[in-house]
């Protein structure tokens, strides 16, 4: 089993012209939540991060 010291890089060990991912998270307020049989299948527990993607048929 690896420990996650092993796993994790630090700046000396990243080449300097390397590019890395820059990551974005919006403030997400804490509103209310689903109940746990509507979260499993909904896929989230909180209602403001449900967003179902919806297929539209063209032919």
């Amino acid at each position: 089993m690896r420990h996650m010291d092993d796993v994790m890089m630090n700046e000396q060990q990243v080449p300097k012209d390397s590019k890395l991912p820059k990551v974005t998270i919006m403030d997400q307020p804490y509103t209310d939540k689903f109940s746990l049989d509507e979260a499993l299948k909904k896929g989230t527990l909180f209602p403001n991060l449900y967003d179902p993607y919806m297929v539209s048929k063209h032919y």
